[in-house]
Protein backbone atom coordinates (compact mmCIF):
# COMPACT_ATOMS: atom_id res chain seq x y z
CA UNK A 1 0.00 0.00 0.00
CA UNK A 2 2.79 2.16 0.79
CA UNK A 3 4.46 1.27 -1.60
CA UNK A 4 1.20 2.23 -4.13
CA UNK A 5 1.09 5.90 -2.29
CA UNK A 6 5.06 6.60 -3.55
CA UNK A 7 4.31 5.71 -6.52
CA UNK A 8 1.28 7.57 -7.66
CA UNK A 9 3.00 10.52 -5.83
CA UNK A 10 6.03 10.14 -7.86
CA UNK A 11 3.92 10.18 -11.52
CA UNK A 12 2.21 13.37 -9.97
CA UNK A 13 5.57 14.99 -9.87
CA UNK A 14 6.19 14.22 -13.06
CA UNK A 15 3.38 15.27 -14.57
CA UNK A 16 3.31 18.60 -12.78
CA UNK A 17 6.94 19.22 -14.07
CA UNK A 18 6.09 18.03 -17.27
CA UNK A 19 6.23 20.80 -19.99
CA UNK A 20 2.45 21.20 -21.70
CA UNK A 21 2.46 19.59 -24.72
CA UNK A 22 2.78 22.61 -27.84
CA UNK A 23 -0.68 23.89 -29.03
CA UNK A 24 -0.92 23.12 -33.13
CA UNK A 25 -0.66 24.97 -35.67
CA UNK A 26 -4.21 26.39 -36.48
CA UNK A 27 -6.50 24.87 -38.42
CA UNK A 28 -6.17 27.30 -41.98
CA UNK A 29 -2.48 28.54 -41.51
CA UNK A 30 -3.33 30.66 -44.43
CA UNK A 31 -6.41 32.60 -43.03
CA UNK A 32 -5.16 35.57 -40.53
CA UNK A 33 -9.52 35.35 -39.48
CA UNK A 34 -8.51 31.96 -38.34
CA UNK A 35 -5.40 32.14 -36.75
CA UNK A 36 -7.25 35.16 -34.48
CA UNK A 37 -9.80 33.43 -33.75
CA UNK A 38 -8.44 30.14 -32.97
CA UNK A 39 -4.99 31.39 -31.16
CA UNK A 40 -6.01 34.66 -29.95
CA UNK A 41 -2.77 34.90 -27.77
CA UNK A 42 -0.83 34.02 -30.41
CA UNK A 43 -2.22 37.49 -32.04
CA UNK A 44 -2.23 39.46 -29.65
CA UNK A 45 1.85 38.57 -29.04
CA UNK A 46 2.07 39.40 -32.72
CA UNK A 47 0.40 42.51 -32.63
CA UNK A 48 2.42 43.60 -29.30
CA UNK A 49 5.65 42.45 -31.49
CA UNK A 50 4.16 44.45 -34.54
CA UNK A 51 4.25 47.75 -32.30
CA UNK A 52 7.54 47.16 -30.58
CA UNK A 53 9.29 47.22 -33.69
CA UNK A 54 7.41 48.85 -36.26
CA UNK A 55 6.88 46.64 -38.78
CA UNK A 56 2.93 44.71 -40.15
CA UNK A 57 1.96 42.15 -37.79
CA UNK A 58 1.18 40.82 -41.74
CA UNK A 59 4.48 39.95 -42.84
CA UNK A 60 5.51 38.75 -39.12
CA UNK A 61 2.85 36.31 -39.51
CA UNK A 62 3.66 35.22 -43.68
CA UNK A 63 7.36 34.85 -42.79
CA UNK A 64 6.30 32.17 -39.54
CA UNK A 65 4.26 30.65 -42.28
CA UNK A 66 7.01 30.08 -44.73
CA UNK A 67 9.31 29.22 -42.42
CA UNK A 68 7.89 26.58 -39.96
CA UNK A 69 3.59 26.13 -41.33
CA UNK A 70 3.08 27.59 -37.26
CA UNK A 71 4.74 24.15 -35.84
CA UNK A 72 6.40 25.08 -33.12
CA UNK A 73 8.99 21.84 -32.67
CA UNK A 74 10.45 21.60 -36.31
CA UNK A 75 13.68 21.28 -37.05
CA UNK A 76 15.26 20.92 -40.90
CA UNK A 77 15.53 17.44 -42.40
CA UNK A 78 18.52 15.65 -41.37
CA UNK A 79 21.55 14.61 -43.51
CA UNK A 80 21.90 10.77 -44.53
CA UNK A 81 23.72 8.76 -41.85
CA UNK A 82 24.74 5.39 -41.34
CA UNK A 83 22.44 1.93 -40.93
CA UNK A 84 20.57 2.75 -37.95
CA UNK A 85 22.45 6.27 -36.77
CA UNK A 86 20.35 9.07 -37.73
CA UNK A 87 22.29 12.13 -39.75
CA UNK A 88 22.55 15.47 -38.19
CA UNK A 89 20.09 18.30 -39.16
CA UNK A 90 21.17 20.07 -42.38
CA UNK A 91 21.11 23.71 -39.71
CA UNK A 92 20.67 24.60 -36.27
CA UNK A 93 17.25 26.04 -37.28
CA UNK A 94 14.57 25.14 -34.83
CA UNK A 95 10.68 26.27 -33.54
CA UNK A 96 8.66 28.33 -35.28
CA UNK A 97 10.87 31.57 -36.47
CA UNK A 98 13.27 28.74 -37.48
CA UNK A 99 16.38 30.71 -36.05
CA UNK A 100 19.57 29.61 -36.46
CA UNK A 101 21.59 29.02 -32.92
CA UNK A 102 24.01 31.95 -33.56
CA UNK A 103 20.87 34.37 -34.74
CA UNK A 104 19.05 33.51 -31.60
CA UNK A 105 21.47 33.52 -29.27
CA UNK A 106 22.34 37.35 -30.93
CA UNK A 107 18.93 38.02 -30.17
CA UNK A 108 18.77 37.25 -26.61
CA UNK A 109 21.94 38.86 -26.41
CA UNK A 110 20.75 42.48 -27.94
CA UNK A 111 17.31 42.36 -26.36
CA UNK A 112 18.12 41.12 -23.03
CA UNK A 113 15.73 38.46 -23.22
CA UNK A 114 16.96 35.58 -21.09
CA UNK A 115 15.50 32.60 -20.79
CA UNK A 116 13.39 33.18 -24.57
CA UNK A 117 12.36 29.85 -26.08
CA UNK A 118 12.49 29.14 -29.94
CA UNK A 119 9.51 26.87 -29.48
CA UNK A 120 7.45 29.59 -27.83
CA UNK A 121 5.12 32.00 -30.01
CA UNK A 122 5.36 35.07 -28.20
CA UNK A 123 9.47 34.80 -28.27
CA UNK A 124 9.87 33.29 -31.56
CA UNK A 125 7.26 36.19 -33.23
CA UNK A 126 9.25 38.67 -31.49
CA UNK A 127 12.25 37.63 -33.08
CA UNK A 128 10.70 37.96 -36.37
CA UNK A 129 9.96 41.33 -35.77
CA UNK A 130 13.66 42.15 -34.10
CA UNK A 131 15.20 40.44 -36.89
CA UNK A 132 13.35 42.56 -39.66
CA UNK A 133 14.33 45.74 -37.39
CA UNK A 134 18.05 44.71 -37.68
CA UNK A 135 17.32 44.41 -41.96
CA UNK A 136 16.02 47.77 -41.58
CA UNK A 137 18.57 49.28 -40.04
CA UNK A 138 21.21 47.16 -41.80
CA UNK A 139 19.95 46.65 -45.15
CA UNK A 140 17.83 49.91 -45.36
CA UNK A 141 14.89 47.90 -46.33
CA UNK A 142 11.16 49.90 -46.05
CA UNK A 143 9.32 47.97 -42.99
CA UNK A 144 6.54 46.95 -45.58
CA UNK A 145 8.65 45.38 -47.66
CA UNK A 146 7.58 41.67 -47.25
CA UNK A 147 9.44 39.91 -49.86
CA UNK A 148 13.07 41.33 -49.56
CA UNK A 149 12.70 41.20 -45.44
CA UNK A 150 12.25 37.18 -46.23
CA UNK A 151 15.35 36.98 -48.67
CA UNK A 152 17.65 38.41 -45.79
CA UNK A 153 15.84 36.66 -43.15
CA UNK A 154 16.83 33.34 -44.93
CA UNK A 155 20.13 34.53 -46.16
CA UNK A 156 20.89 36.84 -43.15
CA UNK A 157 22.48 40.02 -44.19
CA UNK A 158 25.75 39.21 -45.21
CA UNK A 159 24.37 36.31 -47.81
CA UNK A 160 21.96 39.33 -48.84
CA UNK A 161 24.76 42.06 -49.81
CA UNK A 162 26.51 39.37 -51.83
CA UNK A 163 23.30 38.96 -53.88
CA UNK A 164 24.06 35.36 -54.21
CA UNK A 165 20.00 35.03 -54.15
CA UNK A 166 19.48 36.27 -56.99
CA UNK A 167 21.13 33.17 -59.04
CA UNK A 168 18.47 30.77 -56.47
CA UNK A 169 15.35 30.85 -58.26
CA UNK A 170 13.90 28.20 -55.78
CA UNK A 171 14.65 30.93 -53.10
CA UNK A 172 13.22 33.75 -55.19
CA UNK A 173 10.12 31.81 -55.68
CA UNK A 174 9.79 31.32 -51.70
CA UNK A 175 10.19 34.84 -51.32
CA UNK A 176 7.15 35.51 -53.91
CA UNK A 177 5.10 33.12 -52.16
CA UNK A 178 5.97 35.20 -48.18
CA UNK A 179 4.67 38.60 -50.17
CA UNK A 180 1.42 37.05 -51.67
CA UNK A 181 0.75 35.42 -48.23
CA UNK A 182 1.19 38.64 -46.75
CA UNK A 183 -0.79 40.15 -49.03
CA UNK A 184 -3.76 37.93 -48.72
CA UNK A 185 -3.17 38.23 -44.70
CA UNK A 186 -3.47 41.79 -45.57
CA UNK A 187 -7.01 41.56 -47.02
CA UNK A 188 -8.37 38.69 -44.72
CA UNK A 189 -7.83 41.66 -41.35
CA UNK A 190 -9.25 44.13 -43.11
CA UNK A 191 -12.70 41.81 -42.67
CA UNK A 192 -12.33 40.41 -39.54
CA UNK A 193 -10.18 42.75 -37.28
CA UNK A 194 -11.40 46.38 -37.02
CA UNK A 195 -8.32 47.57 -35.19
CA UNK A 196 -6.29 46.39 -38.09
CA UNK A 197 -8.51 48.02 -40.85
CA UNK A 198 -8.26 51.20 -38.61
CA UNK A 199 -4.39 51.27 -38.35
CA UNK A 200 -3.97 50.03 -41.89
CA UNK A 201 -6.17 52.94 -43.08
CA UNK A 202 -4.66 55.78 -40.82
CA UNK A 203 -0.93 54.92 -42.21
CA UNK A 204 -2.55 55.35 -45.69
CA UNK A 205 0.05 54.24 -47.35
CA UNK A 206 -0.51 51.32 -50.22
CA UNK A 207 1.79 48.39 -50.66
CA UNK A 208 4.70 48.44 -53.06
CA UNK A 209 3.80 46.82 -56.45
CA UNK A 210 4.58 43.76 -57.64
CA UNK A 211 7.87 43.31 -59.77
CA UNK A 212 9.08 39.91 -59.63
CA UNK A 213 12.81 39.13 -60.30
CA UNK A 214 13.14 42.70 -59.16
CA UNK A 215 13.72 45.12 -56.21
CA UNK A 216 10.69 46.85 -54.67
CA UNK A 217 10.30 50.83 -55.23
CA UNK A 218 8.59 51.48 -52.09
CA UNK A 219 6.76 54.35 -51.11
CA UNK A 220 7.83 54.10 -46.96
CA UNK A 221 10.73 55.48 -46.01
CA UNK A 222 13.93 54.16 -46.43
CA UNK A 223 15.10 54.05 -42.61
CA UNK A 224 13.70 53.47 -39.49
CA UNK A 225 11.13 55.99 -38.62
CA UNK A 226 11.72 58.24 -35.52
CA UNK A 227 9.27 57.67 -32.32
CA UNK A 228 6.99 60.69 -32.33
CA UNK A 229 6.97 61.84 -28.41
CA UNK A 230 4.44 63.49 -27.37
CA UNK A 231 4.36 67.04 -25.98
CA UNK A 232 3.59 67.52 -21.98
Amino acid sequence: MLVSIVVLGIVGVRMLLAPAAPLPPPSNVADACTIREERPGWYKATRRAARKWEVPPTTLLAIVWRESSFRGQVRPPRRKGWWIFKGKPISTAYGFSQALDGTWDWYVEDTGTDGARRDDWDDAIDFVGWYMDKSRDKLGFAGIDAREHYLAYHQGHGGYRSGRWQRNERLKKAAAQVDSQMRLYETQLFECDALHAAERTLRNTPLPKMRPGTLYASPHPRQKPERVVAEL
